[in-house]
């Protein structure tokens, strides 16, 4: 019975170890998306600190609200 128990658990440890080495693999080759997404990210970045630099230097701000305002249904006269 040990002996089952044993080769159950060598069995589940090298399939994980499968799954380890197939997860390196997808990091290894979507790192170039990864970099892709971060120099995008800079660049959004960098445009919307642009952006709101230029709306400071005009003196006005625009506040949006978190949400947007809720519209009132007219209710029909009787």
């Amino acid at each position: 019975m040990t002996r089952q128990i044993i080769e159950h658990c060598r069995r589940d440890i090298e399939a994980a170890m499968l799954q380890i080495e197939a997860a390196r693999a997808i990091l290894v080759a979507s790192r170039w998306l990864l970099e892709r997404w971060r120099h995008a990210e800079e660049i959004s970045a960098r445009l919307h600190l642009r952006a709101y630099d230029e709306a400071r230097a005009s003196g006005f701000i625009p506040i949006e609200d978190e949400q947007p305002p809720r519209r009132r249904r007219l209710r029909a006269s009787h």
